[in-house]
């Protein structure tokens, strides 16, 4: 399965390299694909390994069918009038309006992608829903090879810049169930606690940062905390074992239970909005259920490797989006490093004392945050040119309270979605203090994120290093060359993205 998702990534970067060439070069990756098919099944022990060219060449077909649709439903620019839906809350800053529109009907025809509108109006009367007439300049986004804005922004199922001159109000409108859950839990939000608790909790709670002060991102990024504002396997896998636990206690059937943990692990990443990592952890969290209900063993790089793989076949631009890496990075460092470290730490407790579980608390702590943080540190210097430095002191405080207090949101949303009545939402006002005051205290820090670069060379160098470290060192013969392997192919190929983001 590794080796299946790497050669699908494969067939995606070729596919995204050859955007805007001739039709003509397109034929080269088909030869190429006769020739690699021929030779393997020419050879009767190589047949195994047919999936490979496949792979690649279904990876080119995802992409090139993707980057067709894309041009195929886009306009390219429009100037004048056009109806659409408002499709998320109105945010004002500076007396400038922000909000997503859907539905964009120009002339009578419709677009499918939505659109992001900025303008500066004096009265906003419409909401969420509605339909509106907007007078302005539509530009669809650009797409440049291997963009990391475009891909986020098709991530979104956003196509289009939106510059209004004008927004009049064309008539009511209602959301669909998902959309309308999901815009009443920010609007009981807004209602019953302040500015603050309102954009931390719909982050934590539904991945949703647009309402979020840019000096308090900032500040939570230099406290190393980003990482909890988007809903991630740290989420998910809080969620589904949680919901788990209970079904374990009530006694309900291991397999019933693989299948509402998986149901309602889905539909929340729905409610998110289906992010890359959701994604991921949605289904890493169902292979990983299912092996528990079903007695079968677990294979973290296999079920990493099918998430990757679900993910690229229906979404293939997210190979390019930052969040997309910076997950699968951190999956793969937790898997790659955590028990090594883990190990060490804890002979080295136990030669203290084999009772000191504080001592063992903080080893198991410490390998999973510095692990997840050796493949994504460089990714992270390379396209923000800043790291962190007081992730451990938060990931070891910080976090496990801010996850207790993410599962007690959870519970406090539902309560106030159930009995229509938001007032529960007020108590998260308090359990934030803690939060509001740590990150607010780091962030005055200006040693709590440094300056780093790093060029290309100096990625793989590290990727190489870390090969060295993890795989060729702690594991059997066997494991080392497997293992050895798909870092190495692992290192390459974010090494690769991250090439050719910068030269092309």
């Amino acid at each position: 399965m590794v080796f299946f998702a790497l050669s699908l990534v494969l067939g995606i970067l070729v596919a995204e390299s050859m955007y805007g060439a001739g039709v003509l070069i397109y034929l080269i990756p088909l030869f190429i694909f006769l020739i690699a098919i021929s030779l393997v099944f020419a050879f009767k022990k190589s047949r195994k390994f047919a999936y490979i060219p496949i792979a690649v060449l279904v990876g080119f077909a995802c992409m090139t069918s993707s980057n067709v649709a894309f041009n195929a439903n886009t306009i390219a620019s429009y100037q004048g009038e056009f109806t659409c839906t408002v499709a998320s809350d109105i945010v004002v800053n500076d007396s400038v309006c922000k909000f997503y529109v859907k539905d964009i009907n120009i002339d009578g025809k419709s677009y499918k992608y939505s659109g992001f509108v900025t303008c500066s109006i004096d009265e906003i009367d419409f909401n969420a829903g509605d339909t509106i007439s907007i007078y302005g300049v539509l530009k669809a986004v650009e797409h440049e090879r291997f963009d990391t804005f475009f891909a986020s922004s098709l991530s979104k199922g956003v196509g289009y810049k939106i510059g209004a001159s004008s927004v009049t109000f064309v008539c009511d409108g209602k959301l669909g169930f998902v959309d309308g859950v999901r815009h009443k839990i920010k609007k009981i939000l807004y209602e019953y606690t302040d500015d603050y608790t309102a954009s931390i909790t719909q982050a934590l709670v539904l991945g949703d940062k647009f309402g979020i002060d840019t000096d308090l991102y900032s500040d939570i990024k230099a406290a190393g905390l980003a990482h909890v504002l988007a809903v991630s396997g740290l989420h998910v896998s809080t969620l589904a074992t949680a919901i788990y636990f209970l079904l374990k206690k009530l006694k309900v059937n291991p397999k019933i239970s693989f299948g509402i943990v998986v149901a309602l692990t889905f539909v929340y990443s729905m409610l998110c909005s289906f992010t890359a990592s959701s994604l991921r952890a949605v289904v890493m969290s169902g292979v990983f259920t299912f092996a528990s209900s079903f007695g079968q063993k677990k294979d973290d790089l296999s079920a990493t490797a099918f998430a990757a793989t679900l993910i690229l076949l229906f979404r293939p631009y997210a190979i390019m989006e930052v969040g997309f890496l910076l997950s699968f990075g951190a999956v793969i460092g937790i898997f790659a490093f955590a028990r090594p470290i883990e190990k060490v730490g804890m002979k080295a407790v136990d030669k203290i004392s084999p009772k000191r579980h504080i001592g063992k608390r903080f080893v198991s702590v410490f390998a999973v945050s510095v692990s997840a943080n050796l493949l994504t540190y460089p990714l992270v210097a390379y396209f923000f040119g800043r790291v962190p430095t007081l992730f451990l002191l938060s990931n070891f405080f910080v976090l496990p309270y801010i996850m207790a207090v993410y599962v007690a949101m959870l519970v406090l949303c539902l309560l106030s979605l159930v009995t229509t009545w938001g007032g529960f939402v007020w108590i998260i006002k308090f359990l934030l203090v803690p939060f509001r005051l740590y990150v607010g205290a780091v962030g005055s820090l200006n040693f709590a994120t440094i300056p780093v670069s790093i060029s290309i060379v100096g990625m793989l160098t590290y990727f190489a290093i870390a090969i060295l470290l993890s795989r060729y060192v702690f594991l059997t013969r066997v494991q080392k060359c497997r293992g050895a392997l798909i870092a190495a192919s692992s290192g390459l190929v974010l090494g690769a993205i991250c090439a050719l983001v910068t030269v092309l």
